[in-house]
């Protein structure tokens, strides 16, 4: 959680009208440090799945090649998720689908605002039309995160199968113009790092620049425990990968300055060093379809991994019982468990 969002956290903790919201953001931030294994808090931030529909088939996605049934989660869903969680002070509905396609996507936001949540979304701006700009703005959305993966057209359609740079462009182009005079929502860009365009990232800040956008981010790509994505990146990925990263994030971090970019880079680690993994003492993955799983990386699969459905038990009862205690056991032993293996963001950050 950045600085920013902490403090915004403890402030709307402050603001609950009993002390039991402060009580469970103090317990909160001493798990981070003792991880136990049997929590005395529940998450104050939580990333929920609003759909597993798509309008693209990108290279580096499981979407494409999940067997999960597609759907929509409902709002009468999404209500229960949020009614059962009432520390919830910061939510991200980001998943394997892409947000706008779910109908009652802003109903969900206002909601979860009316409940002093911050609440923000990734999209691939295809579908960000004028209509669709004005609900965003009208919900209060606290952020907007824009899937960018190259400033150039071709590659960029390589990699973001059925997407238009040029209609993404304009789409972006506008949403900023539209929130003129706004802080809100936060608007950055993302770029998932991968052989194919890691040499396009100082060009995708200065890309988002020219759109108007003041945020970047770079992700390292990772196989979401899907063994077909594991093969396809291991036949990809030339020896010297990493050094290509480490020039890239020096030349992006060069561009940033020059254009006043906000720059920051996450899940390259850095295999000399600990685990920095602490999603099941902080939070936790809901898929559309309510099974709660213990990641939004390599345990966001429900088939391959999940601790119960919050359509059907209580979360606080999921947030504890056996599988989820003997996950954050096997977590802080010395030997990773198995759907950790490869995960991008096991280790500490490498520090470029």
């Amino acid at each position: 959680m950045k600085i920013s969002d902490a403090i915004k956290v403890s402030l709307a903790t402050l603001r609950d009208s009993h002390l039991s919201g402060a009580k469970n953001l103090a317990l909160a931030f001493l798990s981070l440090k003792s991880e136990p294994v049997t929590m005395l808090s529940y998450p104050v931030m939580i990333q929920v799945e609003p759909t597993l529909h798509c309008n693209l088939q990108c290279v580096m996605c499981a979407n494409p090649l999940s067997k999960r049934s597609k759907k929509h989660m409902t709002m009468k869903q999404f209500k229960a998720i949020v009614d059962g969680m009432p520390f919830l002070k910061k939510m991200s509905l980001v998943g394997s689908g892409e947000p706008l396609l779910n109908p009652e996507l802003f109903k969900m936001i206002e909601y979860a605002k009316r409940r002093d949540i911050m609440v923000g979304f990734a999209t691939n701006a295809m579908l960000l039309d004028e209509k669709k700009a004005k609900a965003v703005l009208n919900s209060r959305a606290d952020w907007i995160n824009f899937s960018i993966d190259s400033a150039d057209t071709e590659k960029y359609g390589a990699i973001r199968k059925g997407a238009d740079l040029d209609i993404v462009a304009a789409n972006i182009k506008r949403f900023i113009r539209m929130k003129a005079g706004s802080s809100t929502p936060e608007v950055s860009a993302w770029f998932v790092m991968m052989e194919d365009n890691i040499a396009d990232l100082p060009d995708v800040i200065r890309f988002a620049k020219s759109l108007g956008v003041d945020i970047v981010s770079a992700q390292l790509e990772h196989n979401w425990s899907n063994d077909k994505i594991k093969s396809d990146m291991e036949g990809r990925y030339a020896p010297n990968f990493y050094d290509k990263i480490r020039r890239a994030i020096l030349e992006a971090k060069k561009a940033a300055g020059e254009n006043k970019v906000a720059f920051n880079y996450v899940n390259v680690p850095d295999v000399d060093k600990k685990r920095g993994c602490k999603w099941p003492w902080k939070s936790c993955y809901v898929t559309a379809e309510g099974f709660v799983t213990p990641c939004c990386l390599q345990g966001s699969d429900p088939s391959i991994i999940n601790f119960g459905n919050v359509f059907i038990d209580d979360f606080r009862r999921i947030w504890n019982n056996a599988a989820y205690k003997d996950f954050r056991k096997a977590l802080k032993s010395n030997k990773a468990p198995e759907i950790c293996a490869g995960c991008t963001a096991y280790f500490e950050n490498i520090k470029i």
